[in-house]
């Protein structure tokens, strides 16, 4: 009965992760831009993400990438949690998630940074002080734009909003700062490639 129980656990968690992955996957962003004649592999960062549809799109098309990737990862956490899911299972089906829009298998494995759908998975798993890392983010994010890549700042300034509001380093806070510091090292790799040509 153990057996089956656990035969029954492993399904489950497997469909789950492979679900999340799928609806990551769904490349919105690529798809709004085509509607506005735009390859955004070929333009901008030639990343599949709302910041690279907002610097060849404009600012409306923008808003519906960010808006659905960032129902994407609201969507897979609501339905884990649903599932019964908890602690380390949710954050498989997180990084599932991510993994689907930096590799999605409808965009030939390409994809964006991530950043958006993060927002939604954070916001659903912390609820208030999620939606406070995430305005706090959103909004420096927004006044940075003297930077090259935001990101370097709004990501870790997000997760530090996030662990100084829950005052808990428990095992899930931890496998955030995981999946932010893989987020925030995708959106920042060419910068990360340059340097290391250029010290080569």
């Amino acid at each position: 009965m153990l057996a089956l129980i656990t035969q029954k656990m492993f399904f489950k968690i497997s469909g789950t992760i492979l679900f999340a992955y799928f609806i990551g996957a769904i490349p919105f962003s690529s798809i709004i831009s085509s509607k506005y004649g735009k390859n955004l592999f070929n333009q901008g960062s030639k990343k599949a993400g709302a910041a690279n549809v907002l610097r060849t799109s404009g600012v409306k098309p923008a808003i519906f990438a960010f808006t659905a990737d960032f129902t994407k990862g609201s969507v897979t956490i609501l339905v884990a949690r649903f599932l019964g899911f908890d602690n380390i299972f949710v954050l498989m089906i997180a990084s599932s998630t991510i993994l689907g829009h930096w590799k999605s298998v409808f965009n030939r494995m390409r994809g964006g940074d991530g950043f958006a759908t993060l927002g939604g998975i954070t916001l659903v798993m912390y609820s208030l002080p999620g939606m406070i890392a995430v305005v706090c983010a959103f909004l420096i994010n927004y006044f940075s734009k003297f930077f090259k890549y935001p990101s370097t700042l709004c990501i870790p300034a997000g997760y530090f909003i996030l662990v100084l509001y829950t005052k808990n380093m428990n095992s899930q806070i931890i496998g955030m700062g995981i999946l932010y510091s893989l987020v925030f090292l995708k959106s920042n790799s060419t910068v990360f490639k340059q340097k290391f040509k250029n010290i080569v």
